[in-house]
């Protein structure tokens, strides 16, 4: 059900007079008792593309004890487009089937905008376990607006469309400027299609991104979404060791199938892709700042180099930058 509340001011940018309001649009489910967890099988042979491989979510009983990590996002929005609710479906399967936390749309348009993005989450059943509300942003400034509205109230990530046609930036316009003015991890998606009609997650590591300190919170989310959309994996890693990134993702919460394979360059990744990828595949590709561990420039030429490529849906994930000890709460308990 959708309530809504009084409106909130959160307050307005020091230098453009933008003003966040929070807009009381929640939608409102009720938990149900399903685990997405699941037994890991890792493969290092071979690309088991098979459909049949998807993994089933098993029942359990609500206080059962298992941890609840469950981030609050961002999403900005502009209108309710097709594209929107797909970006607002994978933001769902980011979060976990149990958690309080609320999915935030923030958008540059007025209240029948606001109104419609939320009727149509309720209509399509997108947010069916997600509290979601809505804030709004006057004068059409969307960057300032993320770079305000990301900590309040304790924001744990941003995801945004990712613009791959955008003239003279690398991300697009918003994007490179908000990866450049918060620590914050930035998702961004292009998503060709509706995320149940996804077959596989392809998720390239870069050479040392495994040394920075969001590299176990982005495993998390990706892992959670992998299991939401019940999506096997392929890991792609530029080292030959394999078996180090297995046990480094096997160290994270949440089991899912999984297969690692090792490519020596950024060229042969190009070609294996040509060859194993599917169109109905995620290819999502883990980022950080530039003069961060990890970062190579290549990460700047992606978007050239995977649009022509099978997978037609693309994600580039930043991870978030100067907190070591966040990480721990992603690694296993026992």
């Amino acid at each position: 059900m959708i309530e809504t509340a009084p409106s909130v001011v959160v307050g307005a940018a020091a230098a453009g007079g933008v003003l966040v309001a929070v807009s009381g649009y929640w939608v409102l489910s009720r938990r149900r008792g399903r685990s997405h967890e699941s037994t890991a099988e890792s493969s290092s042979d071979g690309d088991a593309d098979s459909g049949s491989s998807r993994l089933p979510f098993f029942e359990r009983a609500d206080g059962s004890g298992a941890r609840t990590i469950d981030p609050e996002i961002l999403l900005p929005i502009d209108g309710d487009d097709e594209h929107t609710l797909r970006l607002a479906t994978v933001a769902c399967g980011l979060k976990h089937r149990y958690g309080d936390e609320p999915l935030t749309l923030l958008s540059t348009g007025g209240e029948r905008d606001r109104s419609s993005i939320t009727d149509r989450i309720a209509e399509r059943g997108i947010a069916a376990h997600t509290a979601v509300r809505t804030e709004s942003v006057e004068a059409g400034d969307v960057t300032a607006g993320i770079v305000r509205a990301a900590p309040e109230p304790n924001t744990d990530l941003v995801m945004t469309e990712w613009d791959l046609e955008a003239d003279g930036a690398t991300y697009g316009e918003t994007a490179d400027e908000v990866v450049a003015r918060t620590p914050l991890p930035i998702y961004l998606f292009r998503l060709a299609r509706q995320p149940s009609e996804l077959d596989r997650l392809r998720l390239v590591i870069p050479r040392h991104v495994d040394h920075h300190e969001g590299f176990y919170e982005a495993v998390y989310n990706l892992k959670q979404l992998s299991a939401r959309l019940e999506l096997p994996v392929t890991v792609y890693v530029f080292e030959p060791n394999v078996d180090h990134y297995r046990t480094l993702f096997d160290l994270v919460e949440i089991d899912v199938r999984a297969e690692f394979r090792s490519v020596g360059s950024w060229d042969e990744l190009e070609s294996t892709l040509e060859t194993r990828a599917d169109p109905a595949d995620l290819l999502v590709t883990l980022a950080v700042r530039e003069d961060e561990i990890g970062w190579d420039p290549e990460l700047r030429t992606v978007a050239d180099r995977f649009e022509g490529l099978p997978p037609r849906s693309l994600a580039l994930c930043f991870l978030r930058a100067d907190e070591p000890a966040y990480e721990d709460q992603f690694l296993r308990t026992n």
